[in-house]
């Protein structure tokens, strides 16, 4: 399977890559524009890895999205802007990325007839626990 992680740089995009690699034999390309939250670092070991390719670039770029759409079966969304406290001070990169970037993401999956795509988030979607646990129920 081919499969297509953007934001695979960052922590949680960059352990699910090595996952992947480390347990299969899937074909993977990781995409990240390499902000403050991703880093070739995170990948170290892989980037030579056979069967992985690492592409910087950005999810908004609809060209570059469409070319390595047209080789994915599979895509999984990591890349975001996250940080709640960072959003406050100015939003406009939040949603240019976590909107914008997403579709331009699920139109490049539509166009390519590409049936699966897993959309990640984090537990900042839910915001602060004051005090006992949370469950989705």
């Amino acid at each position: 399977m081919d499969v297509l992680v953007t934001g695979g740089a960052g922590f949680i995009g960059s352990n699910f890559v090595r996952y992947l690699l480390d347990t299969g034999d899937d074909s993977v390309v990781t995409l990240d524009v390499l902000t403050y939250a991703g880093s070739r670092d995170n990948l170290a070991g892989y980037l030579d890895h056979p069967n992985h390719r690492f592409v910087e670039g950005d999810i908004r770029d609809r060209e570059l999205v469409d070319d390595l759409v047209a080789d994915a079966d599979v895509i999984v969304n990591f890349a975001a802007e996250s940080h709640v406290d960072r959003s406050i001070g100015g939003a406009e990169p939040f949603v240019s990325t976590n909107v914008q970037g997403t579709q331009t993401l699920l139109d490049a999956a539509l166009d390519a007839d590409i049936d699966r795509f897993l959309q990640i988030s984090t537990d900042e979607v839910y915001g602060e626990i004051h005090e006992g646990n949370f469950t989705e129920d």
